[in-house]
Formats: structure tokens, sequence, C-alpha cells
């Protein structure tokens, strides 16, 4: 089966929204593309004393709001069409919910499980390297995304310090509250998705009871089920990269973990 490509599929969607809504043709035509890409290598040194070396890509789609605002993800299936698709969704995102921030979004081609904790901290300072000035507070903000957390939030925001001799915690979101990160972060991406399915269900007339199935389980998806499972829904179904799970009688997502 061939790989769709996400990229295309995002500006599908946009051309279908400017029909429907008569956008402007000159507002149409620049939102097609990305203002900027940056595409990079990060060489690693490994463990055994060989050298690696990952594709890297950022991309800062539209910033006609503010700043670029988005995640960084280290997944071996990355790559730039998937990166800009998701940038793209972040202008989006950024702009219905009345933030002054454009979108953004950066990746590299890695299997971050198959590295060591230094392999990978070489890996996020390296890639903080090659953006050196490419980000900043008024500029871009990356934030964890897909395999990153924020102990790596944390290396990156060190190494940008440690470029620019100075202390400025507002380049990178996601970092552990010892280093200014904030305190709702862990759970905000999944707290959005509640409210999003709390509204649905008021339209589907589901109850508290009602059975959910979360696919994925990593940081959203494992809050996700714990605040559905304290609002009284009864998680039946989890999964993730390795598998899933089913039990019509209910998931506890705190033993599942």
């Amino acid at each position: 089966m061939a790989k769709v490509n996400p990229f295309k599929s995002a500006q599908q969607q946009l051309d279908k929204a400017a029909a429907l809504m008569g956008l402007d043709s000159t507002v149409h035509a620049r939102l097609k593309m990305p203002k900027r890409e940056i595409h990079f290598s990060v060489p690693v040194r490994m463990d055994d004393g060989n050298v690696r070396v990952f594709e890297a890509y950022r991309v800062q789609y539209d910033n006609s709001r503010g700043p670029n605002k988005g995640g960084i993800r280290f997944h071996p299936d990355t790559d730039i069409n998937e990166v800009k698709a998701l940038a793209f969704w972040m202008t989006f995102k950024c702009a219905t919910v009345g933030i002054p921030l454009g979108g953004g979004k950066g990746g590299v081609t890695v299997d971050s499980k198959k590295l060591s904790e230094r392999e990978l901290e070489r890996l996020a300072r390296g890639f903080i390297r090659g953006l050196r000035n490419d980000i900043g507070p008024d500029i871009d903000v990356p934030a964890p995304d897909v395999y990153t957390n924020p102990k790596i939030m944390a290396w990156m925001l060190d190494e940008y310090n440690t470029l620019h001799s100075g202390h400025m915690p507002g380049v990178i979101t996601g970092k552990p509250l010892a280093v200014g990160g904030s305190e709702g972060r862990g759970y905000s991406t999944a707290q959005g998705g509640v409210y999003v399915t709390l509204e649905l269900a008021k339209k589907m007339k589901l109850k508290k009871g009602a059975t959910v199935v979360i696919q994925g389980f990593g940081n959203a998806g494992s809050y996700m089920a714990k605040i559905l499972t304290k609002k009284g829904y009864k998680i039946v179904g989890l999964s993730d990269s390795r598998g899933g799970i089913v039990n019509p009688k209910g998931l506890d997502p705190v033993e599942v973990e």
C-alpha cells in the first residue's frame, strides 16, 4: 500500500475549506505552502565511538499571528511531508482558539527507543545547534511531541542558553518545573481532548458510563484515559505502537501503566 502524503491531505483540506468560505485567492495561495522549511543533519557520536547522521527538519509554516509554535518529534517514520502537515495544522489550531502564535513543527527521523540516554541527549543538543539562529521566544517556540519529553526539552533549553550566553526559558515549552515549566503542561493535551469529547457526548446524548476506546497510550492518551475514568466513563480498550488490550468490564488506566 502506497504511503499517504499527509501534506497533500492537508492541502486538500485547505482547498475544500477555501471553496466553502470563498477565501481570497491570494490568501489561499499563501496558505498552501509553508513560509519556511529547514532541512539539516545532526551528527551524533554513539556510545561505541562511531558517528551516525540523522535527518532533521523544522517547518515554520506561518507567523502572521505571532511566533511559530509547535512540537518536536523523534520517530523513525517522520519525514518532511509529515512535519509540513503538522505545522500547517498547528497554524490553524492556534488561529481557531485565538492564540497569538503561528504554526511550526520539527522532527528527526530516528528510532529513539534504540538510543541510550547519552546518545539521546547528544541528538537533542545537536538538533538545537542546527537551529541556533532559527528559533527563539519571538521567532519559533518548540515543545515536546511524539517520543520527546520534559527531560529532552531541558537538554534543548540548556543547549540554547549555552549557545546564546543567557537564560531564555521562553524558547522552549513543555520543560520541567524546575527550569521554568508550566504545572499543567503534562496533561494539557489530554485535557483539551477531554473537552472535545464531552461536547461530542452532549451532542450524541451519551450518558456517564458510556464506553471509550483510546488509540495511543502515551502521554496524552494515558492522561485522557484517567480523566475520562474520573468523569464516569468506562475505558474498554487501549492501544499503542506495540498492540492493544480490550476488557468489556473496563480497564483501570493506572493499573495498565
